[in-house]
């Protein structure tokens, strides 16, 4: 009795690290159109980015798109970074601004997180997104479903 209990017990696990197996290696259409929609949900998150840094920059006195673009380039979303001749304004404005884009760039990786772990989980979300990384067949249908999802009318 209990050795057909241990085979049966091993029977299934067996069955079960073998479908897993399988689910890893197999990314599923709705897979992918599940990663297409976190895409898209991330986009519409990040893609709000530059005109609000835009909006920011104009509506303040004392700083230029073109200077703002000047330190930025200069300090690549870091502070300390900013070049020696940036004004104390300059770079406690920078300051906010950068506090607000982690702020926004932040909140669109926890959207990111909920939807993969909540969606696909977390091995099914990796594997197409190491799929779409490496480009190929899995990259053009996933972008094929962002573009159909974006035309879709409600």
């Amino acid at each position: 009795m209990m050795k057909n209990l241990t085979k049966a017990v091993l029977v299934c696990l067996m069955v079960t690290l073998t479908s897993t197996a399988v689910r890893a290696q197999g990314i599923t259409d709705q897979d992918m159109k599940d990663y297409a929609i976190i895409m898209l949900a991330q986009k519409a998150i990040t893609d709000k980015i530059s005109p609000y840094v835009n909006d920011l920059i104009e509506k303040q006195d004392g700083i230029d798109g073109n200077r703002y673009a000047e330190l930025d380039a200069a300090a690549k979303g870091d502070i300390n970074k900013l070049p020696a001749d940036a004004t104390d304004f300059e770079k406690q404005f920078y300051g906010i601004v950068q506090k607000r884009v982690k702020d926004r760039t932040d909140a669109a990786g926890v959207v990111v997180n909920s939807l993969a772990k909540y969606s696909l989980g977390a091995s099914a979300y990796n594997a197409v997104k190491k799929a779409y990384a490496s480009g190929g067949d899995t990259k053009a249908k996933i972008d094929a479903m962002m573009a159909e999802l974006v035309t879709e009318k409600p």
